[in-house]
């Protein structure tokens, strides 16, 4: 059959920064907005120099999350229709006898019927 390969996906030379910045005590204690406030100011202020050694980086990085695996879809049980129960079979059977009402009203005759076949 065939055989589950890694996927490697690549991030960017910013996603790399972020992930180096993550326990960096100067945006520890800050709100999730003004935290990436800092970490794209500190990204800004970096040398070029630095920002290619920041690509490299992210181009062998490999993520440590467990890769997660396709899981089989199951078959499912063909349904079949579901058996009509009585009112229904009732309607079908006598929804003929009122055809030339018009159809609300042909339905409140035979709900009618049915009433009185049930009061019976």
């Amino acid at each position: 059959m065939f055989r589950v390969a890694p996927i490697r996906l690549a991030i960017g030379a910013y996603s790399m920064f972020m992930v180096e910045q993550k326990n960096n005590p100067k945006l520890k204690g800050l709100p999730v907005a003004e935290r990436g406030r800092m970490t794209a100011k500190l990204y800004k202020s970096l040398s070029p120099a630095e920002k290619e050694k920041l690509t490299v980086r992210a181009l062998n990085y490999v993520s440590k999350k467990p890769a997660k695996e396709k899981k089989e879809k199951k078959a499912k049980a063909a349904k079949g229709t579901r058996a009509a129960g009585p009112y229904a079979l009732f309607v079908k059977n006598n929804i003929s006898k009122f055809e030339k009402l018009p159809h609300r009203d042909r339905m409140k005759a035979v709900a009618k019927l049915w009433k009185q076949q049930k009061s019976r």
